[in-house]
């Protein structure tokens, strides 16, 4: 009896073993799953592509995102927000900062309160004159240089879904240190660890020798950035009295040069590129005076389908190896998938 006894348990053990392994474990280890990479320039190569039906999965920025699904009306869209998968709690991550030299910080102390105070009127305004924003943002680009931004689909969903509004260097100092730290693990040159001197602090003496300036440059990227401070751009605000704020609006690709050269005041900018840059131009090193844009991509297809079902799929991915490339690969770190590149 003792001997049918333990030949039973052996072959539950072995059948248990077997369920494992039948579930996608292999030796105790989760499946690897893999989503093939395609990618684009900017979301402009990228929705003809998925109009056309060559591709059917996307990983596109707002305004895009909705601009696709109002061109292409005989299909059927289906979206996840990237923001909500890679932290579902906030559903947000910090993608743009405002970053303003030391000096600007000492001989205006002031500064950060009243852009702090006007910053939720920016993004009322912006809801309710799309036209203006996008003209003001296009007349503070340089000659020849067209916005990507369009006034026809900046309905306030669109603008809601850019995630833009005003989280100071206090409150956002954990989400701003774990993002970077994320970052450095998708590609250890993305970013750089940020400590106590990269973040503002209003009860701190700045330590600046530079003399103030009657003139303060600020800059942003084309984009959610730039729509961040588009009141301020069409009002040409001046925060300080007896001062002028000039604004210009460049392409995102050019926005490390601005800080690593000093050329701007206050600059609008990613936290990958900021954190590596803000104390290279040493004369004058800059501050994180808050988090103003907090995410605005998602991920667009055609058929409805979750993180899970991307193994042997196909996406679209735009900004190879900058926030939305290494915000993606964060999420899908978490689900054991790994990316190849799409032939």
């Amino acid at each position: 009896m003792k001997k049918v006894i333990s030949i039973t348990l052996s072959a539950l053990v072995i059948v248990a073993c077997m369920s494992f392994i039948g579930c996608g474990e292999k030796g105790g280890e989760p499946e690897e799953k893999t989503l093939s990479v395609k990618y684009y320039d900017d979301a402009s190569s990228v929705m003809p592509m998925m109009i056309s039906g060559k591709e059917t999965i996307a990983l596109l920025p707002e305004p895009a995102a909705t601009t696709l699904t109002k061109n292409a009306t005989d299909k059927t869209w289906y979206r996840l927000d990237l923001q909500e998968l890679y932290d579902g709690t906030a559903k947000a991550y910090p993608q743009a900062v405002i970053m303003v030299k030391q000096s600007v910080l000492k001989n205006n102390p002031k500064i950060v309160n009243k852009v702090s105070d006007a910053f939720a009127e920016n993004v009322k305004w912006v809801k309710t004159n799309p036209e203006a924003a996008v003209t003001a943002i296009s007349n503070a680009m340089g000659e020849g240089v067209v916005t990507s931004l369009n006034a026809k689909t900046l309905s306030e969903t669109v603008i809601d879904n850019c995630k833009i509004y005003w989280q100071s260097a206090a409150d956002g100092k954990t989400s701003v240190t774990k993002y970077v730290s994320d970052m450095i693990e998708i590609d250890e040159k993305s970013a750089k660890e940020v400590k106590d001197d990269f973040f503002y602090d209003a009860d701190e003496e700045i330590q600046s020798e530079v003399a103030d300036k009657q003139e303060i440059s600020v800059y942003a990227p084309d984009g959610a950035p730039a729509l961040a401070i588009a009141k301020f751009i069409n009002d040409q605000e001046s925060f300080e009295t007896g001062k002028t704020f000039n604004y210009h609006v460049i392409n995102a690709a050019t926005i490390g040069g601005i800080i690593s050269k000093g050329t701007g005041d206050i600059i609008v900018m990613p936290i990958t590129a900021a954190s590596k840059l803000y104390a290279s131009y040493a004369a004058d090193t800059y501050k994180m005076v808050s988090v103003v844009t907090h995410g605005n991509l998602y991920i667009m297809s055609t058929e409805k389908i979750t993180v899970d079902d991307f193994n042997n799929k196909r996406m679209a991915v735009i900004g190879q190896g900058n926030v939305p490339d290494l915000t993606l690969k964060a999420v899908l770190k978490k689900h054991n998938i790994k990316t190849v590149i799409a032939g």
